[in-house]
């Protein structure tokens, strides 16, 4: 039954989700706290782990979920159903796109969506933001943030760092200062 409810939840995630993995993140996090699977420091570090490992963060929460919920087959479960409506949707779209390519309604649609998705990953980032900054520990507030200031003006003025470099470097930085 786990197996079936994994996958209705998350086929739904990936069916109602535009704009990428960041967009998904509160659709996930609302699935994971009505079923009661995950507490939210478990659904944060969750999170953290998905970003720095390779492929998209989506697929890569989806996978720990899963993996948290119900083992190496609620993974596959949670990757494959998360997966499922994007590959179907771009079956869809690819077959009829160049009938609909100069519609105008095509672009009201996009015209649309694009608002929804901007409030999607900006709550994203609140989900991750609010126990990065607003933790009761001072000191750990003040470092998170000045690592996140660094890393913004970082990426913002020396455009040609490496977003790995950045991950690993921040990564190890958070092991030695926290």
């Amino acid at each position: 039954m786990i197996y079936f409810i994994l996958f209705y939840e998350f086929f739904k995630v990936g069916i109602f989700s535009f704009g990428g993995g960041l967009a998904m993140l509160p659709l996930m996090q609302d699935v994971v706290f009505r079923q009661n699977w995950l507490t939210e420091q478990q659904f944060l570090d969750i999170i953290a782990i998905s970003q720095v490992t390779p492929g998209p963060i989506a697929i890569n929460t989806a996978t720990f979920v899963g993996h948290q919920v119900a083992g190496i087959p609620g993974a596959l479960v949670a990757t494959f159903s998360s997966a499922l409506p994007s590959f179907i949707v771009i079956i869809i779209v690819a077959s009829f796109f160049y009938k609909i390519k100069n519609n105008p309604k095509k672009e009201y649609f996009f015209r649309g969506v694009k608002p929804v998705t901007l409030a999607l990953i900006s709550f994203a980032g609140i989900i991750v933001a609010k126990p990065t900054f607003f933790v009761n520990n001072y000191s750990q507030s003040l470092k998170a943030t000045l690592i996140f200031i660094i890393v913004f003006l970082g990426t913002k003025y020396i455009t040609k760092i490496n977003p790995i470099i950045i991950l690993l470097s921040t990564s190890l930085l958070g092991i030695f200062i926290f």
